[in-house]
């Protein structure tokens, strides 16, 4: 059930509208640049400003220590010693948590973010930690169980006293929503599988959200919104108009998923046709035979990658070519280019929020792939791991705002104030500014997505979309009511 990620990439394209910077003030011991790493050391009373949305800042620090951060984030950003200021903060150590499937029905899929993240705590606590402080990762395996995802959060929360979660990724994590968010401990996820980010106000996702989220209804009136500049980028750059979705009837966050793609498609003027898949039995040989004869010239899918792969090669017996099968961030990995069948393969797009991890002229890419390959030397590479990495690092630099005494409520000011940000240029400029949705569809701008398509000439993927993504105006927000409440 790896098969909401569409639904997330797509309607996390829906919830920025850039407004002016936020800016935080604070001191450090470096220089920083916008999109690059700055560390520094420092002695003697310091000022500083600087900004969340990835803008330069200078000054001195008030102690001595090393750190990195984004712009003008500060690593010494108050005076005095470190203090036990919060659940999880010692004056030594930052805890963390995680529950990530690392095996279960779907094997690995969900194992590669909390790979990234162990790669960032490694990098950064060899980088000097934050404010002189080790970040411990606690991460706990609930195999996609229930049931075993809320014995992991009471340890993590009840025995590990962990400060937040970070980057967790199981299909059952609806099994400790509720649990979580009662404790109040922040949830700062790679991949919101589903639409509890939507809802519950201590959940927050690296793609950004402009719900309000009480903890009782999915954003305005329990609608999901969705935008359809991914929809336009197909269409005007590939000339796509006929397209196929694939979704599965009896699961709702992936049946909420594939209502909301058909409706994205037609509002931009494509011909739609969807296709219930069958979870426990999946077959393509009808709906491959139909896409054939009608001409479909773009395939989309809200399934799981092990049933993508079966399209697929149905795909191959059938000869059937399309300009674009836009699959799932589950299939975004070094694995494709021996997983997927030749007829498939070279057409294969995806798309969402964060710069691809083969796009090494990005300093902030470069960076996590020279870290992954030192500390996660056997794991395939995955956007995944990208976006956990990501998770950790955007963490990083919150708590360095707040120098000595990190908070949770900090923390959560700190991404609720968030607005144009990329996280050092890894995403396209997310936000968490509540904004009034509309009821019906309403255009919008600009409207903003990054997509990558694997091309076997360079044994790899293929950024399509410029530094920033590529954005347009007059495309459409529009409501889909969600019959997954994210718990």
């Amino acid at each position: 059930m790896v098969l909401a990620v569409a639904l997330v990439a797509t309607a996390a394209c829906g919830t920025r509208l850039p407004e002016s910077a936020f800016v935080q003030a604070g001191a450090d011991g470096g220089t920083g640049t916008a999109g690059g790493t700055r560390s520094g050391t420092g002695t003697g009373t310091g000022t500083g400003t600087g900004t969340a949305s990835d803008s330069s800042g200078t000054g001195t620090g008030t102690g001595t220590g090393t750190g990195t951060g984004e712009g003008g984030a500060a690593v010494g950003g108050a005076d005095g010693p470190n203090q036990a200021s919060d659940t999880g903060v010692t004056e030594s150590e930052i805890v963390i948590g995680n529950i990530t499937a690392v095996d279960g029905i779907l094997g690995n899929a969900f194992a590669p973010p909390l790979r990234g993240l162990q790669a960032f705590v490694q990098w950064q606590n060899d980088h000097g930690g934050v404010h002189g402080r080790k970040i411990r990762l606690e991460s706990c395996n609930d195999g996609e169980d229930r049931t075993r995802t809320l014995a992991c959060a009471q340890d993590l929360v009840e025995n590990k006293k962990v400060f937040a979660f970070v980057g967790n990724n199981t299909r059952a994590e609806g099994g400790a929503v509720p649990y979580i968010d009662g404790q109040g401990v922040p949830m700062f996820m790679a991949l919101p599988i589903s639409n509890a980010a939507s809802r519950f106000p201590h959940y927050w996702s690296i793609y950004g959200n402009g719900c309000p989220r009480d903890g009782q209804n999915v954003c305005y009136s329990d609608n999901i919104y969705s935008t359809t500049g991914i929809y336009r980028w197909f269409k005007n750059n590939l000339g796509t108009h006929k397209a196929a979705v694939f979704y599965y009837g009896l699961i709702n966050i992936s049946k909420d998923a594939g209502a909301f793609v058909q409706e994205g498609l037609k509002l931009e003027g494509y011909d739609v046709t969807g296709y219930d898949v069958n979870f426990a039995n999946p077959n393509f040989d009808q709906a491959v035979q139909d896409m054939k004869s009608n001409g479909t010239d773009m395939i989309l899918d809200v399934i799981d990658d092990g049933t993508n792969r079966k399209l697929c090669d149905t795909m191959q017996r059938y000869g059937l070519t399309v300009t674009a099968k836009v699959s799932t961030v589950v299939s975004y990995g070094d694995e494709i280019g021996t997983d997927f069948s030749d007829v498939c393969r070279n057409s294969i797009y995806i798309s969402g929020n964060t710069m691809s991890y083969d796009a090494l002229s990005n300093p902030a890419v470069a960076e996590f792939r020279d870290a992954f390959a030192t500390y996660e030397p056997d794991a395939p590479l995955h956007q995944w791991s990208l976006e956990g990495w990501m998770a950790g690092k955007s963490l990083v630099e919150a708590l360095q705002t707040m120098g000595p005494a990190p908070t949770r409520a900090g923390l959560e000011d700190w991404l609720r104030g968030l607005n144009n940000y990329t996280a050092n240029g890894l995403s396209i400029p997310i936000d968490f500014i509540v904004k009034d949705y509309p009821n019906q569809p309403t255009a919008i701008e600009p409207d903003c997505t990054s997509i990558a398509q694997w091309q076997d000439s360079v044994d790899g993927w293929v950024q399509r979309t410029g530094p920033a993504g590529d954005c347009f105006d007059g495309t459409f927000q529009y409501p889909t009511k969600a019959s997954d409440r994210g718990d």
